[in-house]
């Protein structure tokens, strides 16, 4: 029999720690065999390119979040989501303070 559903106030998971990201794995909490992850990045902390196999949504969750791609960019506030398709290339910089859920998920063929 499964457990009792809990909620979580996600942004309290993590704290913030100056000039570093701090992030932890959400998967095993929630129970999927896909990457669930939550990060705290502090001003000006970025994540340089990268991509992945699995289509990427990322929700800022605290903060201003700026991602770019070779030929976009986009500025998120807490609310905002944006999906990224399989292996589109993109880097991710903290305008302030900023907590976003990244999950990951397989496409639908």
């Amino acid at each position: 029999m499964p457990g009792t559903p809990q909620s979580y106030h996600l942004a309290d998971l993590l704290d913030y720690h100056e000039g570093q990201i701090a992030s932890r794995s959400l998967k095993k909490r929630f129970g999927t065999k896909l990457p669930v992850t939550l990060l705290a990045l502090a001003q000006g902390e970025t994540i340089s390119a990268e991509e992945s196999p699995l289509i990427k949504i990322i929700q800022v969750l605290e903060g201003q979040l700026e991602v770019t791609s070779e030929t976009d960019s986009w500025l998120l506030n807490a609310g905002d989501c944006l999906p990224l398709p399989v292996n589109y290339r993109h880097s991710l910089k903290a305008v302030t303070n900023c907590k976003i859920l990244q999950t990951e998920n397989e496409p639908n063929h």
